[in-house]
């Protein structure tokens, strides 16, 4: 339920910044990282992922907006005899087996940046900062054996790109973001490198 509140808040936000003239919508398509805690737990690069930003200019250099998107992780390790606490400290033992682990993580942040130079010019270097919650679901499987959990997590993801207009309302976005998303007392805190391309459009 929480997850479709958060939704719900984001849409309408969405629609009150369509409203008003001077607006942006970028869609990406994201590469995932995985780095620090995340590289321990999954090391292999994600190349499912998504992200959908809607931005309103309050002055020529400068947007607000919101962002939602969506990474998933996976790798699979070797077979192997694993001590049990790896997949939950709670549990003693051992098995053997291959290991299958899993990460979705859904960004949902309010967005600023800042634009270098003006619309007119050939390309329009930014940068820019995310700040708002992260839900994340991280599952192993063993076996027989599951162990998923879900939390929510506070976090934020510094941004820096480029826009290279193809005409006056469509252009090429190539971004690369730092998300952090801070540990909560389920899920330790998650870091990854996102590679974003995809395209803006003026509205």
């Amino acid at each position: 339920m929480k997850t479709y509140k958060a939704i719900f808040i984001l849409v309408l936000f969405a629609l009150g910044l369509g409203v008003n003239a001077q607006n942006k919508t970028n869609a990406y398509y994201t590469m995932g990282i995985p780095m620090s805690d995340t590289k321990d737990y999954i090391s292999k690069t994600s190349f499912r992922g998504a992200a959908l930003e809607f931005e309103h200019l309050v002055k020529d250099n400068v947007g607000v907006g919101i962002l939602v998107g969506w990474n998933t992780f996976y790798e699979s390790l070797s077979k192997d005899t694993y001590p049990l606490s790896n997949i939950n400290e709670t549990v003693n033992g051992a098995i053997t087996g291959k290991q299958y682990r899993y990460l979705n993580m859904v960004p949902m942040l309010a967005t600023g940046k800042y634009y270098f130079t003006d619309e007119d010019q050939p390309i329009r270097p930014f940068a820019g900062l995310g700040v708002g919650t992260y839900y994340i679901e991280q599952k192993t499987d063993m076996g027989l054996y599951s162990d998923r959990e879900k939390s929510w997590h506070f976090g934020l993801a510094p941004k820096a790109g480029v826009l290279i207009p193809l005409n006056y309302a469509v252009s090429v976005s190539v971004a690369i973001d730092y998300n952090i998303a801070f540990k909560t007392s389920k899920i330790d805190q998650q870091n990854w490198l996102g590679i974003n391309v995809g395209f803006s459009w003026d509205y």
